[in-house]
Formats: C-alpha cells, structure tokens, sequence
C-alpha cells in the first residue's frame, strides 16, 4: 500500500487515511446511546501512538489522548540526520522511491519526497511542533522511551516547549505532562502502560 501510495499519490494508507477511520470511529460512538460522547479517550502504541496524536489533532471529540511512543519530528529527524530508524521501519517504500529517483542511496531528499508523497505535511505543516499544541486545552499525555532513535528526545524539544505555553496559557498546565523514561528505546514498559492507565483515570 504504501509503495502505491508513493507511485500513484491516490492514497494516503501512512497516518492520515487511519485517522479519517478513527474520525468516522467517533462519528459513530458519539451516537451510541451507552456512550458518553464528552468522555472519549484515544491511545495507541508505535504507529498507533502516531494515529492517536494525529487524531487528536484532527477530532477534538477525543476528549484525552495518550500517544505512546508516536509522537517525533519528523522535520527535526530530516534536518539533523536522524531519520534511518523510522525510514528502516517502512524500507520498502523508500527503497522503491530512490530507484524512482534516480539515487544511488536513501539520503534526506528521497525522506523528504517520501513524506510529502504519502503524508503531504508530514515533516511541514502537520509536524508535532505545530499539532501537538493544538491539542490543549484537553488533556494530553505523550509517553516515549529516551533512548528511542524512532523519536529521538531531541527532535521533540520545540513540540514539547511549544505545548507546554500553549497548556499555560490555557491555564490548563496540569492537562499536559511529557515523560521520557530513562534507558528506553522504541518499546512499550508497563510504567508506560500504567502512566497513561492513570491519565484515562484521571481526566475520564
């Protein structure tokens, strides 16, 4: 899917074609009589804390989110040479997009092509450091490893600085937490699960 994606640009199959699922999901559950619609959360790990971050983003009937081991720059990775481990974790496409592009190896212009062929936005207007604060005032708990070169600490500097005013100026400063858990690559712990457990608690 995603190298059709890339060849014919009809299909968005990376992030943005879930979302719209997980925003028909609420068209759905908001209508259902045993669902109270002001306390839908979202959560997902890997590529579903990517879904989760995004849908958020996207539905503001996700009253709670809590991303796990999702949310990165992708910007930030292109721009500091950061970006091999998630390109390693969909190769195909960019494999197939640098024979296409007449390239020798993947290098940050085949990244860049990449993205903006099946997530248009993906590393521009739709990256964290512009979507991520957009979800305050609700609540928002994103859950990574420090040592995850998917979504390398340092590439979530600007997302994390740039909620935290926006959760301030909200007055909602308590509405966002940010945590890194130390020694931890791209995997799920159970502080992790027990952390956003304890959000959902809190805010549902």
């Amino acid at each position: 899917a995603l190298i059709s994606s890339w060849k014919k640009g009809n299909t968005m199959p990376f992030i943005y074609d879930t979302v719209w699922d997980l925003i028909k999901l609420v068209d759905y559950l908001t209508k259902r009589k045993d669902i109270d619609p002001a306390r839908i959360g979202i959560t997902g790990i890997s590529l579903g804390g990517m879904h989760s971050w995004f849908a958020a983003f996207a539905d503001t009937r996700y009253a709670v989110a809590a991303p796990i081991i999702g949310v990165q720059g992708f910007r930030w990775a292109i721009e500091n040479n950061k970006w091999q481990a998630r390109v390693d974790s969909i190769k195909p496409v960019f494999e197939q997009a640098r024979i296409d592009l007449g390239k020798n190896a993947i290098d940050e212009e085949v990244v860049e092509k990449v993205w903006e062929r099946i997530a248009p936005g993906l590393a521009s207007r739709f990256d964290s450091p512009y979507t991520v604060p957009a979800i305050a005032p609700r609540p928002l708990l994103i859950a990574n490893g420090a040592e995850d070169p998917r979504c390398p600490l340092p590439g979530l500097e600007v997302p994390v600085r740039r909620a935290t005013k926006a959760y301030e100026d909200a007055h909602r400063s308590q509405n966002f937490k940010f945590t890194a858990e130390p020694g931890i690559a791209h995997q799920l712990t159970s502080l992790m699960v027990k952390e956003s457990s304890d959000w959902f608690d809190k805010f549902l």
